[in-house]
């Protein structure tokens, strides 16, 4: 199987979330429905993020790797950004509640660390 459906489908994925994430911020009301407004914010930045994130890390490994990339490698790429997404997120819902405690967010981001080296073991 090619790569170029996964380049379409993730460049499908942040063009259409990036969009929404714009809509939300400037035609949503969060003082009606503070609840809808952050979890659909939440889900859109987390889908482009990844989604870009994933191809500038397919990206920097393929020049890394000097072009011998594999569908595992774009794999690989797409959970790698996920887990850097979902640290990003946790970190600033860690400082949108007020909570600047140093030792907890590293404490996330070497939990993720382990998760993803675990992840890779068992590959």
């Amino acid at each position: 199987m090619s790569l170029k459906p996964y380049y379409f489908i993730l460049l499908v994925i942040f063009l259409s979330s990036a969009a929404s994430a714009i809509l939300l911020y400037f035609y949503l009301n969060p003082e009606m429905e503070t609840k809808v407004a952050f979890s659909l914010m939440g889900a859109a930045l987390f889908l482009s993020g990844s989604s870009f994130l994933s191809l500038l890390i397919f990206f920097i490994k393929k020049i890394y790797y000097r072009g011998e990339v594999y569908l595992a490698t774009m794999s690989a790429s797409i959970r790698q950004a996920i887990f850097i997404i979902l640290g990003c997120i946790f970190t600033g819902f860690l400082y949108g509640i007020s909570l600047f405690e140093r030792n907890l967010i590293l404490m996330v981001w070497a939990a993720i660390g382990c998760l993803e080296i675990m992840i890779q073991a068992i590959e």
